[in-house]
């Protein structure tokens, strides 16, 4: 993976419908701003909890984005406009 390409970790809590509409709104976005620059990895807390108290994740779902930079979202991802500010991706669908 290249410097630009963007990480994300992804928690979720089994097959809760919010972690599953976090998955859900993550791959849209990823898929509308970041075409082959993404890599999304699930971790599922009921299954791996060491994982998630590593970083001191609590609460799930949640989104980590390990590059470019590090950032840290709670909850469905539901804003996509609160997501893209909060993760710096104002207009990322115009980056080469």
């Amino acid at each position: 993976m290249d410097t630009g390409d963007y990480c994300f970790r992804l928690f979720i809590a089994g097959d809760e419908p919010n972690s599953r509409l976090a998955e859900e709104n993550l791959r849209a976005l990823c898929l509308k701003y970041l075409a082959g620059r993404h890599h999304i990895e699930v971790i599922d807390v009921i299954e791996n909890f060491e994982a998630a108290l590593a970083l001191q994740i609590l609460v799930a779902p949640a989104v980590v984005m390990d590059s470019p930079r590090r950032v840290t979202l709670f909850g469905a991802l539901t804003d996509e406009a609160t997501v893209m500010a909060a993760l710096g991706l104002k207009g990322a669908q115009h980056q080469s």
